[in-house]
């Protein structure tokens, strides 16, 4: 069939100029006959490609559905599942409550602030606590509750009276 002649259709957008080579090339070694929309223009005058908007890689419209298929099964799965051992967790609530203990004793505030960013870690990977992880977690919320308010109400007169 001439290629002038042919209705070309949108297969897929392409991260960059080198990506659209590449799976052109492959396209092509298989047989069919794709284009990568202002190739030349990309290809003459890089500085233009904000202005000529995505790569853009076109088919054939009566190749289309064979070679969709085709990239469909080079195509690999993207969903990634990311597990957070128990162990982690447990340590960070562990950290989160010595810290906690540390602001309200030695080290005001920053202690405090850092305690509850690692409890926030700690839940925010929505894994179950143990029941350690859970009671360490609540005695962190105790603990940095007191030395917020200690350091915040007693301290600044404990500073006005040293200085």
């Amino acid at each position: 069939m001439n290629q002038q002649n042919t209705n070309y259709v949108f297969l897929m957008d392409c991260a960059d100029f080198s990506e659209a080579q590449v799976v052109k090339s492959y396209l092509t070694s298989q047989g069919f006959h794709p284009r990568v929309r202002d190739e030349q223009t990309r290809g003459v005058a890089p500085h233009f490609g904000q202005l000529l908007g995505k790569l853009t890689l076109e088919i054939p419209e009566h190749e289309y559905m064979e070679a969709s298929l085709l990239m469909e099964s080079q195509e690999k799965p993207r969903v990634q599942i990311i597990t957070e051992s128990g162990y982690d967790t447990q340590a960070l609530a562990k950290k989160a409550l010595w810290n906690a203990i540390i602001g309200c004793t030695m080290v005001p505030l920053i202690c405090n602030f850092y305690s509850m960013m690692l409890g926030y870690r700690v839940l925010r990977h929505e894994v179950p606590l143990s029941k350690t992880s859970r009671n360490r977690l609540f005695l962190a919320i105790v603990f940095n509750s007191i030395g917020f308010f200690v350091w915040l109400t007693v301290g600044p007169k404990i500073l006005k009276l040293g200085f």
